[in-house]
């Protein structure tokens, strides 16, 4: 998210969590276009800071800069990085998946590392590719920690997504480029049908 009227009116709708990009690279960077003060004294949702290979002391500075409650680690954070943040917030450990990895051996690490995990469609550069990757190996990996399903979920995969959630351990998930019409700005109608359709 970039535009603060925009969260509100998600927090007001009943959408848990909103995400904010603090990665320059990325075209939804958030930091130059959200007053850390607004974002901070705004209780409503859930605040979420992506990162991708940051520094702890940056990380933890723009915790509390911005009054986040959560952080999603996006890069090739270790597990004892994540372990030390921990210690001072809540992590999402983010996994990109492209579908023929052994993911069990490469979660096993971050098992007492992160609160939860997210799973993403792998890409060349970090962050989102609006594609979904085969939720199948989610499956077969038997995972137990509760974790955030991510990469094109649309209007279109409110079935798909119900059946999926029914046999496995999603405990949120996370919508994106779907539901945009510029980087960091939402079509909030969509959004108000899909969270009615999927709930």
């Amino acid at each position: 998210m970039t535009d603060m009227q925009q969260v509100e009116q998600l927090a007001a709708m009943g959408v848990d969590y909103a995400g904010f990009i603090f990665y320059e690279k990325s075209p939804r960077f958030a930091a130059n276009k959200l007053a850390a003060a607004d974002l901070k004294a705004f209780a409503s949702i859930q605040k979420v800071g992506v990162f991708v290979n940051e520094s702890i002391e940056m990380i933890l500075q723009t915790v509390d800069e911005y009054g986040l409650n959560a952080i999603q680690l996006h890069g090739d954070e270790t597990a004892d990085f994540c372990d030390v943040i921990k210690e001072k917030v809540t992590v999402i450990k983010a996994f990109r998946v492209k579908g023929d990895e052994h993911l069990s051996e490469i979660l096993k690490p971050y098992e007492k590392a992160a609160d939860y995990f997210l799973f993403d469609t792998k890409a060349q550069e970090y962050g989102g590719t609006g594609k979904k990757f085969d939720w199948s190996v989610l499956s077969k990996a038997n995972i137990t920690k509760p974790y955030f399903l991510s990469g094109g979920i649309g209007l279109d995969d409110v079935e798909q997504v119900k059946q999926f959630t029914l046999t496995n351990n999603v405990f949120a998930l996370d919508v994106n480029s779907k539901f945009e019409i510029a980087p960091g700005i939402k079509d909030i109608e969509s959004v108000k049908e899909f969270l009615g359709s999927i709930k």
